[in-house]
């Protein structure tokens, strides 16, 4: 199984958040860090932007030789960091990282932002556009 990586923005802020208060974004990757506690096949990073403002929190995964995926309208707090850990393992799992909708806890499917196919699919594009499996 290939680490699946879990990439949470930390300087995500609510709209019309106090500016001197907290990110939102930090608090996310501390409940995350927490839910993850040393999971195997999972790593859980700060990212300094995700450039999902509009949509924060923001998230992302990423492995090599999978799909990547960004997702927004995180809660920064345990049950969001239990949604980003649920999709994580999820992610781990397959071998492709491709995670159908009805799989993604409800949160992360509408929250979804981009899914990224991985560089090396570009060789499987048929007339240059990448198919998603199934």
């Amino acid at each position: 199984m290939l680490a699946t990586t879990l990439l949470v923005c930390t300087r995500c802020r609510a709209e019309g958040a106090d500016p001197q208060a907290p990110r939102a974004g930090a608090s996310l990757l501390h409940a995350t860090r927490i839910a993850a506690g040393g999971t195997p096949g999972i790593a859980v990073a700060g990212v300094a932007c995700l450039s999902g403002c509009k949509r924060a929190c923001a998230a992302a995964l990423i492995a090599p030789g999978k799909v990547g995926y960004l997702f927004g309208d995180l809660t920064p707090d345990a049950s969001g960091a239990a949604d980003l850990l649920a999709v994580a393992r999820a992610h781990a799992a397959r071998p492709d990282g491709f995670l159908p909708r009805a799989d993604r806890p409800e949160r992360l499917r509408t929250g979804i932002l981009a899914r990224l196919p991985p560089p090396d699919w570009i060789k499987r594009a048929v007339d240059g556009v990448i198919a998603w499996p199934g």
